[in-house]
């Protein structure tokens, strides 16, 4: 049963980039598997922010019992679902159940039910309270509908006519083939799924079904094969998998420091076997990478596993990831996918606005990768895929349409808040803070939030991060950094301005920006400032003629910076500065301008507004003198004063007129 031309033409698509790949075509790979996700999240965000769960009970584990149909969409089986009230008195509780599937029966202490849209009420036998744990089982059937037509029990084909079978679950759609408490805030403590299929080989490979964890046992009835599958690790509803087809097997291991040995286990078509084998060879590597990084593989006594699909992008089923082609050239994405394992897996957003939690993270770890892999210059330039500089905030807002906005920012800026971060603290306290965050007791094998994060960060670091999670995660946008130099003998004197302010944005973003300094000789040196205001001036000593300077070298920033000569620097005479006086600021309409007149030099007021375009002019005749600000616009302006024996300016600072912010 095909699932529409959505999925095939992007499919064909997908393909066509890989056996067509080069090296480079391979970031193509990872825009157009980033954009397929960008979709599904833009069409079913709102339904899971608009969907309330059943808050009074915690479900603990799930036993699914599935008989999927091959030569047809159709499903039947039961949930064994196993759950404690976390409130007194419960005498009914919901579960999420898509609307096409139909509730046979529910057993006791079940003594009636209605299912209405996706929503199943459960009514119970009396009033239950917390520490009285209650387990019923569900028995339905029906034929699963698909969500736009790409995602839940989805029937394919691969080479030519042979079946493939899955689910597509994130990021809230497991109700839409089995019943459960679905989307990111109850974790099951495990899961238990047996899956029976009729027991056949298509094209001499033996049918087969997979699942999270480890195959328990295979048993044969009646012509039918059930696959009993185990994962005893806590787990979300929607990344709990299953997936049919006559799948050849390609089996690893990882061998962990400690010499534990993790099974990797690869199920992939027949046809795509050698591709296969060459899609996976790096895969312990980079397990081991994540491991040094972030701590053990969390799912240890199970497995690592990867299922290939032939159709849609990538999902990370935990243990078991589902991927349309396993090759080199999608090395990147089943990286990504891996590190799901950590960041989305083990530790989930406790709520969609936090999903940069997930997909920040992982695709951050593809630049680690790339960064072990081959080194700093190539982490960069990786990087440079991920700059964002579109609107809205990292923490996803509730607004009728947020993927048509949000989605893509919290893959690119989710994924720069942690390059950023690790250019506030250094090398070794952000991978401190990576592995203390994946080993927290507080998140591990469970849900977290962003300020979950930033407390393991300031913890490790010792540093009140609040204005930079503020400024990155719950604000919008980015500094614009407008700079200029001077030289005057061993002193460069540099001005920094945050030219954001006038766009409407956040006046200035505080952060330590390098100053790098290069000279003539051809040889450098960085300086870190640290800016927290919207204009600022610094001076460095210097022993060598400059030739240069440039503003965040390395790019630590998400930024913008442009070199504005004709900005104003503070001049070379700190004594005349402590001279004059100039009141009040802000002003409305007469500027007092007074100095102590310690030579014949006549004095000069000039004004700039903020692209560095001379406003105004005048000499300043006597020691004290009013000028008329009353014709200027309302806003901010440099000014700076200096004398005909001084032709550079003794100060260069900012006036306000008028109440403009």
């Amino acid at each position: 049963m095909s699932t529409g031309p959505y999925i095939r033409i992007f499919s064909l698509l997908l393909v066509w980039f890989v056996v067509n790949t080069t090296e480079a075509q391979q970031d193509s790979i990872m825009e157009a598997f980033r954009e397929q996700e960008v979709t599904s999240w833009s069409e079913l965000l709102s339904r899971a922010q608009e969907h309330i769960t059943d808050s009074t009970i915690d479900v603990t584990f799930y036993h699914l019992d599935l008989h999927i149909a091959v030569d047809s969409n159709f499903i039947s089986g039961s949930n064994r679902v196993t759950l404690m009230p976390v409130t007194d008195g419960i005498d009914h509780f919901f579960l999420d159940l898509q609307g096409a599937l139909t509730v046979d029966s529910i057993s006791f202490p079940c003594i009636d039910f209605s299912h209405d849209g996706n929503q199943l009420k459960i009514n119970l036998d009396k009033p239950y309270d917390p520490g009285t744990p209650l387990q019923l089982t569900i028995y339905y059937h029906g034929e699963p509908a698909l969500a736009n037509s790409i995602k839940g029990l989805v029937y394919e084909d691969h080479n030519g006519n042979e079946p493939v079978i899955a689910t597509l679950s994130t990021p809230y759609l497991a109700h839409y083939w089995y019943p459960c408490k679905d989307g990111p805030a109850d974790k099951v403590d495990s899961v238990y799924v047996d899956i029976t299929i009729p027991d056949t080989a298509i094209n001499g490979m033996d049918l087969i079904a997979v699942s999270n964890g480890v195959l328990n046992t295979t048993d044969l009835l009646d012509g039918k094969k059930t696959f009993r599958w185990r994962h005893t690790y806590p787990i979300v509803s929607y990344y709990v998998m299953a997936a049919v087809s006559n799948y050849a097997t390609i089996s690893d291991e990882y061998v962990s420091d400690a010499r534990e040995v993790l099974p990797l286990d690869y199920y992939v078509f027949n046809e795509s076997y050698q591709q296969s084998l060459e899609g996976v060879a790096g895969i312990p590597d980079a397990i081991a990478l994540f491991s040094e990084r972030f701590g053990e593989y969390p799912f240890m006594r199970e497995k690592f596993g990867m299922t290939q699909l032939g159709f849609y992008g990538a999902i990370e089923n935990q243990t078991n990831v589902i991927q349309n082609v396993i090759h080199e050239a999608w090395f990147l994405v089943s990286v990504h996918e891996l590190a799901h394992m950590w960041f989305g897996d083990m530790i989930t957003c406790e709520s969609w606005h936090h999903g940069w939690l997930n997909e920040g993270f992982a695709s951050y770890c593809e630049a680690l990768w790339v960064e072990h892999d081959q080194g700093t210059g190539a982490y960069r330039n990786y990087m440079d895929q991920f700059k964002y500089f579109g609107g809205g905030t990292l923490y996803l807002q509730n607004t009728d349409d947020p993927f048509s906005i949000f989605l893509p920012i919290i893959y690119r800026k989710g994924a720069w808040l942690l390059h950023m971060l690790r250019g506030v603290v250094g090398d070794e306290l952000f991978f401190q803070t990576l592995k203390n965050y994946a080993l927290h007791d507080d998140v591990r094998y469970d849900n977290a939030s962003t300020q979950d994060f930033q407390y393991v960060a300031e913890d490790v670091s010792g540093l009140d991060l609040e204005y930079f999670f503020d400024q990155w995660v719950y604000d919008s946008y980015y500094p614009v950094y407008r700079y200029n130099y001077s030289q005057e003998g061993h002193t460069l004197y540099f001005a920094l301005y945050q030219s954001q302010g006038e766009n409407g944005w956040r006046e200035f973003f505080e952060m330590p920006v390098q100053v790098r300094v290069w000279f003539e000789d051809e040889s450098d040196t960085t300086f870190t400032v640290r800016n927290d205001r919207t204009l600022q001036f610094f001076r460095f000593t210097v022993s060598k003629t400059v030739a240069w300077v440039e503003t965040d070298p390395e790019e630590w920033i998400l930024r913008q910076s442009f070199y504005e000569p004709e900005l104003p620097v503070i001049g070379i005479s700190e004594r005349m500065t402590r001279d004059y006086r100039l009141y009040p600021n802000p002003v409305s309409t007469a500027l007092h301008v007074a100095y102590e007149r310690k030579s014949h030099d006549r004095m000069t007021f000039e004004l700039y507004d903020l692209s560095g375009k001379k406003r105004f002019s005048t000499l300043l005749r006597d020691a004290y003198t009013t000028v008329d600000m009353s014709l200027f616009e309302p806003g901010f302006y440099f000014y700076r004063i200096f004398s005909e024996g001084h032709p550079l300016p003794v100060t260069g600072k900012v006036l306000k007129i008028g109440n403009k912010e």
